[in-house]
């Protein structure tokens, strides 16, 4: 196997060099960058170097990654790949040839480590690999920071609908590539005609039970409930068809109208707002569009995708990590 560099710097403090971890047909050490201008302990950063039998079987794995970052943070690091090196760039004339070349400035962020353990599990399987790469292209379509849907942050009220058919379309392919997520990992509704998912407004038992026993399968918590956000007066997608609500968020009050509901729930209205609203021709619906429908597809699909690789609340489970 060869070496390739990629100027992706660790900041967890604890994290030693040496091997990291394996996947389909490389490996990941970390190894102290010298040259990075990103210090953790008084000490340069460890950085993430690919051992791979080619250069380009060394980019995928940077963009993998990348994309497995961003499943696992919910936030859009960046849109571009991150170009490997057989070298280092050590001296100023070689990082301004790398950066020419299609470098980039060395990177500090958290949770490099996970990722790259979420990137060699995916990589035993295309489903997995697929799925991450569905999310990434998802948030890069809408890219959605957490602080943005938090409720004493960032969003703006009475921006909640926009004018825009830019947004509107933007909005509506954002929810279907998250949805397809939940396809490749076979979590979808599988309803028909002669089986609709639904009777008189109620779950059909049937459809419902088998929903449930793939769920349980891919290792899923029914119990964990998922949390739905809602800001403002309902929109008319919401009067069309109202999200099933356990219960108010703890911090729900005015315009903030956050619930909880179940999975099977959460992927049912998901489902309903990939094949009425924003596939084929765009419904008139899609004017109703908004950033909080596009986080709560997305928000569904990374804890699906989470939990069935194992990563869900991650370190919650291995605080040693």
């Amino acid at each position: 196997m060869q070496k390739y560099y990629t100027n992706l710097n660790i900041l967890e403090y604890y994290q030693k060099e040496g091997f990291y971890c394996k996947g389909r047909g490389w490996q990941v050490y970390l190894e102290q960058n010298p040259s990075s201008h990103t210090i953790v302990n008084s000490e340069p950063a460890n950085e993430i170097v690919i051992y791979a039998q080619s250069e380009e079987r060394a980019q995928y794995v940077a963009n993998l990654v990348l994309a497995a970052h961003c499943l696992y943070t919910g936030d859009l690091l960046t849109d571009e790949d991150r170009t490997v090196f057989p070298n280092r760039a050590d001296t100023t004339d070689e990082i301004y040839e790398q950066l020419m070349a299609g470098g980039h400035n060395g990177i500090g962020v958290h949770h490099l480590p996970v990722s790259c353990l979420i990137s060699a599990k995916a990589s035993q399987r295309y489903i997995y690999q697929y799925a991450i790469f569905k999310y990434f292209l998802s948030c890069r379509t809408v890219p959605l920071e957490r602080l943005y849907l938090d409720p004493q942050g960032d969003w703006e009220p009475g921006k909640t609908i926009t004018i825009s058919a830019k947004a509107h379309v933007f909005y509506a392919n954002a929810i279907i590539q998250a949805y397809s997520v939940l396809e490749e990992l076979s979590l979808e509704i599988r309803a028909s005609n002669r089986k609709p998912s639904l009777i008189n407004g109620m779950w059909n038992p049937e459809v419902k039970n088998e929903l449930e026993g793939r769920l349980i399968s891919a290792g899923i918590d029914l119990s964990e409930d998922l949390l739905w956000n809602l800001r403002e007066t309902p929109t008319k997608i919401e009067r069309k068809r109202k999200p099933p609500a356990l219960k108010k968020a703890e911090w729900a009050s005015y315009e903030v109208r956050d619930v909880y509901i179940k999975i099977i729930d959460a992927i049912a209205y998901a489902s309903w707002l990939r094949s009425t609203i924003s596939s084929h021709k765009l419904s008139r619906l899609a004017k109703s569009l908004t950033i909080y429908d596009v986080a709560n597809v997305q928000h569904l699909a990374r804890r699906l995708l989470l939990e069935t690789l194992g990563f869900w609340r991650y370190y919650q489970n291995h605080p040693a990590d």
